[in-house]
């Protein structure tokens, strides 16, 4: 049975059934921008959608094979503005932000752990494992269930389970000289 949805419905029915299927309206939304980015090079590395100052702010940060440029993020703009007017999944006022994920890029998905093995990382979890909530070191294992960080201040290799991480990204040593 095929059953046709003005913008506004799509969107209440795609919430409906992320209650149903577990899914966050944020990881909705972030499936609803991957999906207008597909037909592109561009990546989708995070979604944020977070009220400061009593505005709400649309954050999408992209990375391409080339790197990102001003053009690039103005590209995505437009492609995200004309599919926001489209489907319309949000209720209120916002801005809309499109960047690069700077050189602290966030690790989010499985697969930016693995593309990054052997690079120097920060990670902040829920809880202290092996004492301590914050690891910096040399990314050397992922896995679906956890990473392994070689800590740079003691040498010591800790196994840190995904669904601890709280906040991961890439911590490289730049040099200005």
């Amino acid at each position: 049975m095929l059953i046709q949805c003005s913008p506004l419905e799509w969107v209440e029915t795609h919430f409906f059934f992320a209650h149903m299927t577990g899914k966050t309206k944020i990881q909705l939304l972030t499936e609803l921008i991957e999906t207008s980015l597909e037909p592109t090079e561009f990546e989708v590395v995070l979604v944020e959608f977070q009220k400061a100052g009593g505005t709400w702010t649309l954050r999408v940060f992209i990375d391409h094979p080339e790197g990102v440029t001003l053009p690039h993020c103005q590209e995505v703009s437009h492609i995200l503005n004309e599919m926001l007017e489209e489907k319309d999944p949000i209720q209120s006022e916002f801005n809309l932000e499109v960047s690069s994920p700077g050189v602290d890029r966030p690790l989010v998905k499985l697969s930016d752990y693995q593309r990054f093995l052997n690079e120097r990382v920060f990670i902040k979890t829920h809880q202290p494992i092996d004492g301590s909530r914050k690891f910096t070191g040399e990314l050397l294992a992922c896995s679906e269930e956890a990473i392994e960080v070689k800590s740079e201040s003691s040498g010591v290799t800790s196994r840190i389970p995904l669904d601890l991480i709280a906040k991961a990204t890439l911590k490289p040593i730049l040099n200005f000289s």
